[in-house]
């Protein structure tokens, strides 16, 4: 019996965390209404990629994470099963990076968005800044949706020692990062040293002695116009996965549900039947989506290490289906 039981039991541990974030129960969800909030970092107009915005909760103005992070010039890597934030300075390699993503920025467009209701689901998150755990300030969250994280932009900007000034009347953000301000700093005596110097200086300012982290997602190769952001290629996988459990979810848990309502041998034999079908069809498809993704990795020249993380994520729980069906067998 508990090995016709285990498939069951497999396929709904499955899919309470087929996603790779550790996220609360949708029962907590918070709605929220988009805003119309204009961002203008180191003087340079910036908006979320598509498909990402900004609301304001309880008086406090919400980013998504990478957006805030690399506006203020900042290197992030969001660890969705320990559900932490690590914030520190870019190598020069990755200050380049960012910048191309800062390019993206500036040209995007969410108008088509602006008013719209979203339910947001709150998630605990531990943030270290440079090697220094902060907490968030009393009343405010972390929210997870579609597989972005978004973040107080205040908290963000203070942690990380860039200004943030917010203009109420005009619905609008203006930031100033530690590396602008650096850089801002060091051009007049620059001029007065050498002009040539000073051109050299201002084509490199803020990517010299940088500290912190060194193993983020980008790294060399794929370059390019046409070259894919690190991002685009994560954020969609994310994306697809979590239309996966959607999708999948609701199919799987009623047959659970028929399964134990079931009191003859050949509808229970039919089920597991159906229900080992789909939990093939559901590893076929998750090998698909991460296999493209690995794939596209490559391609632009990024580490496939996340690619480990979610098959990682993805067995852990079914050998967490395996171990609670064994224990209900006793």
């Amino acid at each position: 019996m508990i090995k016709r039981y285990s498939v069951i039991v497999i396929i709904v541990a499955l899919l309470l965390s087929i996603s790779p974030m550790n996220i609360t129960s949708a029962a907590n969800n918070v709605k929220v209404k988009s805003s119309a909030v204009e961002f203008n970092f180191d003087g340079k107009v910036l908006q979320p990629p598509a498909g990402q915005f900004a609301f304001i909760h309880k008086g406090t103005t919400y980013v998504p994470l990478r957006f805030v992070s690399y506006a203020l010039q900042k290197n992030v890597q969001w660890d969705g099963k320990g559900s932490k934030v690590t914030v520190s300075e870019p190598t020069p390699g990755q200050l380049i990076s960012i910048k191309e993503k800062l390019m993206n920025m500036t040209t995007s467009s969410n108008v088509s968005g602006i008013g719209k209701v979203f339910a947001m689901t709150p998630v605990k998150v531990k943030y270290v800044f440079n090697g220094e755990q902060k907490m968030l300030p009393s009343g405010q969250q972390s929210f997870i949706y579609k597989g972005t994280l978004y973040v107080p932009i205040r908290f963000m900007a203070v942690a990380s020692g860039s200004e943030i000034i917010w203009d109420g009347k005009t619905k609008t953000v203006r930031g100033i990062s530690s590396s602008y301000k650096e850089e801002q700093a060091t051009k007049p005596q620059q001029g007065q040293d050498n002009q040539s110097n000073n051109t050299t200086d201002n084509n490199t300012a803020g990517s010299s002695s940088p500290s912190g982290n060194t193993a983020a997602p980008p790294s060399s190769g794929g370059t390019g116009t046409n070259k894919v952001s690190y991002e685009t290629i994560t954020s969609s996988t994310e994306t697809k996965l979590q239309s996966l459990q959607a999708e999948s979810k609701s199919t799987l848990l009623n047959l659970a549900a028929e399964y134990l309502s079931a009191t003859d041998g050949a509808s229970k034999k039919k089920l597991l039947a159906e229900g080992q079908k789909q939990l093939d069809s559901l590893t076929e498809r998750f090998e698909s989506i991460v296999g493209k993704a690995e794939d596209e990795l490559k391609a632009n020249g990024y580490s496939t290490d996340i690619i480990t993380q979610y098959r990682k994520a993805f067995n852990d729980e079914i050998e967490a289906g395996k171990q609670l069906a064994s224990g209900l067998a006793g």
